[in-house]
């Protein structure tokens, strides 16, 4: 029978993979119940209460350093509020996004045999500089509407 060591007396490196492993087991187990990323942030909350370094809770639960330290923010100033909200991302807005139905309306009422074509009357009558590819996004995601 091999002579067990306590955790505390493990080597660093063998502490670190049965971490890991509890880690994922743990957030696998939540993911049943919760989303991916509810249950990272729960795991995170519990690390960071726990006085685990960002560092370390980013490598284990795989948030990045900022949604680490937003958690941690929230955890000490006890605004807990909305602690386990999921937010969009900041991405780019389109360049669409208030003249859609105006270029929709233009391309049903005009001749327009190609996407450049589009672009060009885009560029012309609304001032927006596109892509042809932006162009036939917008096609898709109108005709997927309509």
């Amino acid at each position: 029978m091999a002579k067990q060591i306590h955790f505390s007396k493990m080597p660093d490196d063998e502490r670190q993979v049965i971490t890991l492993k509890i880690v994922d087991s743990i957030c696998s187990f939540l993911q049943l119940f919760i989303s991916p990323v509810i249950a990272r942030r729960l795991i995170s909350a519990i690390l960071i209460i726990a006085g685990v370094r960002s560092s370390e809770i980013t490598r284990l639960t795989g948030l990045c350093e900022r949604s680490v330290r937003n958690l941690k923010n929230q955890l000490v100033t006890g605004n807990t509020d909305g602690l386990f909200d999921v937010n969009n991302g900041r991405g780019r807005k389109s360049k669409f996004k208030d003249i859609e139905t105006q270029i929709v309306e233009e391309i049903e009422k005009g001749n327009y045999q190609t996407l450049q074509q589009i672009a060009d009357m885009v560029n012309d009558k609304f001032g927006v500089k596109v892509s042809i590819m932006a162009v036939s996004r917008l096609l898709k995601k109108t005709k997927s509407a309509s």
